[in-house]
């Protein structure tokens, strides 16, 4: 593992997120090339292909799943949207 560089917190809800690059790459210094989801709250789907997710399409993450986001390219292709009633929220470490 590499060192912690930065972190977020985003509330999933009806509209697309992805990752904020000025969190990830903030222009100084190295960017983020690992970063770990952790998810809270209800139902979620995601893509790491930079397509956006519907309620119905993608990977299913629920409340108290971990993602691994391998490269930098993951972390600026990675979508996600709420699948259920309920909002989600993931927070997000990035290692350099």
């Amino acid at each position: 593992m590499g060192k912690v560089i930065n972190h977020e917190e985003i509330i999933v809800d009806d509209i697309v997120k992805s990752l904020t690059k000025a969190i990830y790459d903030p222009g100084s210094g190295v960017p983020a090339s690992f970063a770990l989801i952790h998810a809270e709250g209800g139902p979620m789907r995601y893509f790491v292909n930079g397509q956006n997710p519907t309620p119905s399409s993608g990977a299913l993450l629920e409340d108290g799943d971990i993602v691994e986001l391998p490269s930098i390219y993951h972390i600026k292709d990675f979508r996600v949207t709420k699948s259920g009633s309920d909002s989600g929220k993931i927070t997000v470490t990035y290692e350099a």
